[in-house]
């Protein structure tokens, strides 16, 4: 079961008979794209793609698409999805590399293709090729984003300018408002439960704080009665977004699976004389 759009290799269909998704196949949104950038005349475009399989197997399916459209790449750059070099030299070939697509004139829009952690990477780049957005702020471009990619910033970056990408488009993934899950938003502490490291993590993250026992020098701390609302939206979002939709309605499934099939176990073990039924019966669609 999954509750994101995450490639599925070849392989993994034989491995996995019963495999479910959450949310549409991703390659429903190709013709969406391509309708959009008919729609607009947009017929030069550029594409950043992570450098992974994922990114790969997007391109194969999109750019013989744009072809038969007459819609042409003005370039391809495929980004690295951790940015772990050895040499402070390639890093800068990396940035400069970024930074000619990013500034390339032929192009009447961006289409970026990844995860969470895309555009802050991208975002990241830039920054650290133009600090004081002097040269980037000269430019206007319009970023087409996929559903895969959920806009979020680290805390280190909060304070960084996100010009570059206003006007932004974004394909979204259906989402629905749940009763009292704002309300829960305004209460939750970080100290509820003792055992949740997570919690605190995301806390200390997001407010820019440290709890007394990770007390830092130079850092604030953490009282916990700090409010989410009060967060930027680009921090945190206290609306129920796509991904945690998704999220939340596979927790669900399994839960009222595991539930029912617990349930009729039960009962099958309660009635006298019936065969029992046994667990290792079931099929992987079961």
């Amino acid at each position: 079961l999954a509750y994101g759009s995450f490639p599925q290799e070849e392989s993994d269909i034989d491995n996995f008979l019963s495999f479910y998704r959450m949310v549409p196949n991703e390659v429903h949104q190709y013709m969406a794209i391509i309708s959009l950038l008919q729609h607009f005349g947009w017929t030069w475009i550029g594409l950043f793609v992570t450098d992974d399989d994922g990114g790969e197997n997007f391109l194969q399916a999109l750019e013989p698409m744009l072809y038969q459209h007459g819609i042409c790449s003005a370039f391809t750059q495929r980004m690295e999805k951790i940015a772990r070099f050895d040499m402070v030299g390639e890093i800068y070939d990396m940035l400069d590399r970024y930074y000619v697509g990013v500034t390339n004139d032929k192009a009447n829009a961006f289409i970026v293709y990844g995860d969470s952690l895309t555009l802050t990477w991208l975002r990241s780049v830039m920054y650290l090729r133009d600090p004081e957005n002097k040269e980037s702020a000269s430019f206007r471009k319009v970023w087409i984003m996929t559903t895969q990619i959920d806009f979020i910033l680290l805390s280190f970056q909060k304070s960084w300018d996100l010009e570059l990408f206003q006007g932004a488009i974004s394909f979204t993934i259906h989402s629905k408002k749940l009763l009292k899950f704002n309300e829960f938003l305004q209460i939750i502490k970080p100290y509820w439960n003792s055992g949740d490291g997570f919690l605190k993590d995301f806390w200390e993250q997001a407010f820019d704080c440290t709890f007394p026992d990770l007390l830092m020098q130079d850092i604030e701390t953490c009282t916990g009665e700090e409010k989410l609302e009060c967060l930027p939206g680009h921090v945190f979002e206290m609306d129920m977004t796509g991904h945690s939709y998704n999220i939340h309605n596979a927790v669900y499934v399994v839960a009222h699976a595991l539930h029912a099939l617990y349930s009729y176990r039960s009962k099958q073990r309660a009635m006298v004389g019936s065969k029992r039924f046994e667990l290792q019966d079931l099929q992987p669609w079961q």
